[in-house]
This record gives C-alpha cells, sequence and structure tokens, in this order.
C-alpha cells in the first residue's frame, strides 16, 4: 500500500461482537445488523453505522456522525460540539507512517509493561482483502 491507496473515507464492514460461547468473533455489518436487539448490540450497530475512518497524509481520524438531536442537547447543556464539514466529530486524531512497505498508526505513547518496553506504532494494515483493521472495528475504502 503507498501513501495515496491509504488517502480518503473508509467505512465500517467488520464488527468485533462478544458471544458468551465463542468469545469475541468479528462478524459483517451485515450479521451484525441482522442481530437480535439487545442494548449491547443495539449500541453496536448505532456505532458501526455511524463510525468511519478519515485518512489524511499524516492522521488517521476515528469519526462519528452525530445525530442532530444529540448536537442540540449537548448545546441545551451549555456544551460546545466541534464539528467537522461533514457533520462528524473526530473521536481520535492518531499520526500514521509508512514504514518498509507496512502501514503503522500511533496507538498511544512509548511506555512500558513488566519491564518490557511497548512500541505505540503499531501495524494497521490493509490485509490482502483490502481491510484495514483497527480495534474491534474492520474497514474497507469508500
Amino acid at each position: 500500500s503507498t501513501i495515496m491507496d491509504m488517502i480518503g473515507k473508509w467505512k465500517v464492514v467488520k464488527v468485533g461482537v462478544f458471544d458468551m460461547d465463542e468469545g469475541m468473533q468479528m462478524k459483517t455489518l451485515e450479521e451484525v445488523m441482522a442481530m437480535e436487539e439487545t442494548d449491547d448490540i443495539r449500541e453496536t450497530k448505532e456505532m458501526a453505522q455511524a463510525t468511519f475512518l478519515w485518512v489524511t497524509a499524516k492522521t488517521m481520524q476515528l469519526r462519528a456522525i452525530v445525530p442532530p438531536e444529540a448536537i442540540e442537547e449537548a448545546k441545551e447543556a451549555g456544551e460546545e460540539i466541534p464539528l467537522n464539514k461533514d457533520g462528524s466529530v473526530t473521536i481520535q486524531r492518531m499520526p500514521w507512517k509508512e514504514e518498509d512497505g507496512k502501514i503503522l498508526c500511533k496507538m498511544g505513547d512509548q511506555g512500558e509493561i513488566d519491564g518490557e518496553e511497548i512500541d505505540p506504532w503499531q501495524v494497521v494494515g490493509p490485509d490482502e482483502n483490502g481491510m484495514l483493521t483497527f480495534g474491534m472495528l474492520g474497514f474497507v475504502k469508500e
């Protein structure tokens, strides 16, 4: 993948869903939408439909479309929601780079766990199917 291949809008096509019998499973968006409604599944459906990845030459931005009523409620409560031009809000902004033909994204700060250094730069994809996996979400370029 090149930087030019990465730039643009990426939509959710897979979602990690916890199943009591099978543990964490990556399901297609269609499979998730067909699942029986529980509070958790409703939240998952809303999040999957609202979330997308906006990739520029320097950052990956996890964004979500905010319903107009939520924006109104926030304004009434005196909160300011910084909206992007497309009506979305940026949830997380991470720098990314291309190194040795791999796409790496900075997922936090340098640190250590049990004395071992943790590299904040993680390989994020895309895989052979063009899917970029980011946490519990799988994205493809629109």
